[in-house]
């Protein structure tokens, strides 16, 4: 990492760490003239400017989160009550909720499920619900097993990925 890099990561990331990394240079010491340095009130300033940057930027996000449930039933309203409460918090813009079923989780959309009417309600709510394929065959279900509305995707990790890393969804663990 050259010197004006390291100057702009340290600015970055705060008063903290660039007093802790400030002696952990691999490039050229003080002697050899490079300025390492950075006093007390040029980080206090970038910080405070971070994060009022970062308080504004915040209340302007809209969120999309992914759920991911892979329990039995003994779970299951505990899942849909986490999904439900995010739905109920005012204080989080949330453009898109997806719910990814995986293994037994898999039996919460299904039309054995004991929440089946939760699940539905939070379909009507604009809920994506997503079952995995794989998980299907191992409990024999076939998509007229699921709910209405229920999505089959290939594998239940392989859609938790796609939604993280190419669509930015935020990642629940679900009981």
């Amino acid at each position: 990492m050259g010197t004006h890099s390291r100057r702009r990561f340290l600015e970055l990331a705060g008063a903290g760490t660039a007093v802790a990394l400030a002696g952990c240079s691999s490039g050229p010491s003080d002697a050899e003239g490079a300025d390492t340095s950075t006093t007390e009130t040029e980080t206090t300033e970038t910080t405070e400017t971070d994060e009022e940057t970062t308080e504004d930027a915040s209340n302007d996000i809209t969120m999309s989160s992914v759920f991911h449930f892979s329990e039995g039933d003994d779970h299951q309203k505990h899942a849909v009550a986490n999904v439900a409460n995010l739905l109920n918090d005012d204080s989080t813009d949330t453009e898109t909720i997806a719910l990814v079923a995986n293994g037994v989780g898999v039996k919460l959309l299904s039309t054995d499920s004991t929440q089946a009417e939760t699940v539905k309600s939070l379909a009507k709510k604009g809920v994506k619900l997503k079952a995995c394929h794989n998980s299907m065959n191992k409990l024999n279900y076939t998509k007229e097993d699921l709910l209405e509305g229920v999505e089959v995707v290939p594998a239940g990790v392989g859609e938790l990925t796609k939604l993280q890393a190419k669509e930015g969804y935020a990642y629940i663990k679900t009981p």
